[in-house]
């Protein structure tokens, strides 16, 4: 999972306006006992998050279970690296591990979503707990069902232009509630011809009950779950969960 596709991940989010996911994440931020200093973006993937983090202020440990992507994160933040602001580790977040604690934990961009059962879910959210400092903020966002079931479900999403093509195909299954997603690539190389992957994923569903449920097991007390990143409520045709919830 985004091998190939790392290299052509951040111009297919070209239109994320990350400026807007940073600024709900520092609203959450003051909620904390002191500004926090050092932030763990947890699947920081190609580090847009990560160095938008870093341009504030903060120090930041980026976590990927993808060495590609992480390899596209050290490209684009290799000044901050080489000041020592930035730890770039190649982790599962299933069994994620730190030998110190940070101010606060950001998951953004439906990472939670890979996931693939509660028992994950809740997992996760027992491992940010332990590396989140007393009083630490988890800043998060998950697809909704709705966003999942209908506004991706079984459509097909396609792109083609001089030097590249792809074809994505989405296959929703209601008794798993997930989707499983096919990508395939066509990429122009200097030869004319153009290579050809794919590669598969997989999201799932959880519910506001469930991921409450996951937060309040891990012992991270719920600030909020919106349904925008205004901090409007959830309305049933909302695309994602947004979370904030603090360690005791």
């Amino acid at each position: 999972m985004y091998r190939s596709f790392a290299a052509y991940y951040d111009r297919l989010m070209a239109d994320v306006d990350y400026d807007s996911w940073i600024n709900f994440a520092e609203q959450a931020f003051a909620l904390a006992p002191k500004r926090p200093q050092q932030i763990l973006d947890l699947a920081c993937g190609t580090g847009a998050i990560t160095k938008r983090l870093l341009d504030r202020g903060y120090d930041v440990v980026g976590v990927d279970l993808s060495p590609e992507m992480l390899a596209l994160s050290a490209d684009c933040n290799q000044s901050y690296l080489e000041a020592s602001r930035l730890l770039l580790l190649a982790q599962d977040m299933r069994r994620l591990e730190l030998p110190f604690t940070v101010d606060a934990v950001v998951s953004f961009l439906d990472s939670l979503n890979y996931l693939e059962s509660y028992k994950e879910l809740a997992q996760v959210f027992e491992r940010i707990s332990r590396v989140l400092a007393e009083g630490g903020i988890f800043v998060a966002d998950l697809h909704t069902e709705h966003k999942l079931s209908t506004m991706v479900g079984n459509d097909v999403f396609y792109e083609v232009s001089d030097d590249m093509a792809y074809l994505w195909l989405n296959h929703y299954d209601a008794e798993q509630r997930a989707v499983e997603m096919e990508l395939t690539f066509f990429v122009a190389r200097e030869n004319g011809l153009y290579e050809r992957f794919e590669e598969f994923h997989r999201q799932q569903c959880f519910s506001q009950e469930e991921i409450e449920k996951a937060l309040t097991e891990a012992g991270l007390d719920i600030i909020g779950i919106y349904g925008d990143l205004k901090g409007g409520s959830l309305e049933e045709n909302s695309e994602r969960y947004f979370v904030v919830a603090q360690k005791k």
